[in-house]
């Protein structure tokens, strides 16, 4: 079972009336991603912030999640919205944890990334992780892109890769900044439909043993070959 350590944040409201389902949502995924993962990447314990914070998650959901080192994976939860409850009971915790967790251990082999090649790798494998212990196809920021706007999404998405610096609230939560508008979740839906193409080309492949994997490795197998999909849809 992974080592996960459970704090929760209450000033901005009690998290009580649902607690009992927190840990049982923690402890569920515990088991199943521990189960799941090299020996490695379950060494050392992570820290699971639980925090109530009103208006501040994805609206759809009244919940959302957030990791930026190793040891430390934050879930914030809005009670007060109306979607809260029925995610709740969906097991959308679970996912969010599940999700969170392998940028936790990328964080200590290859990292999250700087450029947006990467950063649609990682992203990509997170979601794909989540669908592989929780079940499903992903989630509806990875089914984000209408077809029509596929093929110069991708286009536009490879001029930029590798460039030093990308815009990541414009690709991952459509913020205009400046020049062409990008949909809302572009890079989330890019880099779930990017690495299930290297998985299906390479059926052995798991995202819970991919926590290590570099971008260049899931982009120079599976970017063509999606592309080409693309564009004879």
């Amino acid at each position: 079972m992974l080592d996960l350590r459970l704090h929760f944040l209450e000033a901005d409201g009690s998290l009580a009336p649902w607690r009992e389902t927190i840990l049982t949502d923690v402890r569920t995924t515990a088991e199943r991603v521990g189960g799941s993962v090299s020996a490695a990447d379950k060494v050392a314990p992570v820290d699971v912030l639980v925090e109530r914070r009103p208006g501040q998650t994805i609206p759809e959901l009244g919940l959302s999640g957030a990791c930026y080192r190793r040891g430390l994976v934050t879930v914030t939860l809005d009670p007060d919205n109306p979607h809260f409850e029925t995610s709740l009971a969906k097991g959308e915790l679970r996912k969010t944890l599940t999700h969170e967790l392998h940028h936790s251990f990328r964080h200590a082999t290859c990292g999250y990334g700087f450029r947006l090649g990467e950063v649609l790798v990682t992203e990509g494998l997170a979601d794909a992780f989540d669908a592989e212990i929780n079940g499903g196809d992903g989630n509806p920021w990875n089914h984000a892109v209408p077809a029509q706007d596929w093929l110069g999404l991708i286009e536009r998405a490879e001029l930029e890769l590798w460039a030093d610096g990308y815009n990541h609230s414009a690709w991952f939560f459509g913020w205009n900044g400046h020049g062409e508008p990008l949909p809302r979740w572009a890079g989330y839906s890019i880099g779930y439909h990017l690495v299930k193409t290297y998985l299906a080309a390479n059926p052995g492949a798991r995202p819970s043993q991919m926590t290590a994997t570099p971008a260049p490795e899931v982009i120079g197998r599976a970017w063509a070959h999606l592309k080409a999909r693309i564009a004879t849809a």
